[in-house]
């Protein structure tokens, strides 16, 4: 039963960002029995902006492993358009994670979670809330804790 046709609401639209084509077909199929559209798909930087245009989605899922452009500036570029982002991609040390939420992510969803977890994270980007998934956090964790360690140890050979 489609929950969504029940009570009028309409699906999350999501644009897909991945040079990998059957990357993109199977976040298709996963996300839609989430209730998630996938509205369009592009393998490249260049393919984005026009398919935003055009397609209008509520978020961009975006790989960060893309040849052409600094993938930090791509994410610059997203941001001064006012469109939603998330990441998804298969870097998980702490300086891609705060990099990406530097240059104006909303969320951060490494590609060894579940898809449940990529599911929840559209969904609060969607409506404007940050999401970091466990992977991602521990990432932040320890680069946070390395910082710290570090700043100790500097302060005790002064």
């Amino acid at each position: 039963m489609d929950t969504q046709r029940l009570t009028g609401m309409k699906p999350l639209r999501v644009l897909i960002l991945d040079d990998h084509p059957a990357v993109r077909q199977g976040l298709e199929l996963l996300l839609e029995t989430e209730g998630i559209k996938v509205c369009a798909e592009a393998g490249g930087y260049a393919e984005v902006l026009s398919r935003v245009s055009d397609h209008q989605p509520d978020v961009v899922l975006v790989d960060l492993s893309l040849s052409g452009k600094d993938c930090f500036a791509f994410l610059r570029d997203l941001h001064r358009l006012a469109l939603p982002f998330l990441v998804y991609s298969m870097h998980e040390e702490g300086r891609w994670v705060s990099g990406a939420f530097a240059a104006g992510a909303l969320g951060y969803v490494t590609k060894r979670e579940v898809h449940g977890v990529l599911a929840e994270a559209i969904r609060q980007v969607a409506i404007g809330r940050r999401f970091v998934s466990p992977r991602a956090a521990i990432a932040l964790a320890e680069q946070a804790a390395c910082g710290q360690t570090n700043a100790a140890l500097e302060e005790l050979n002064r």
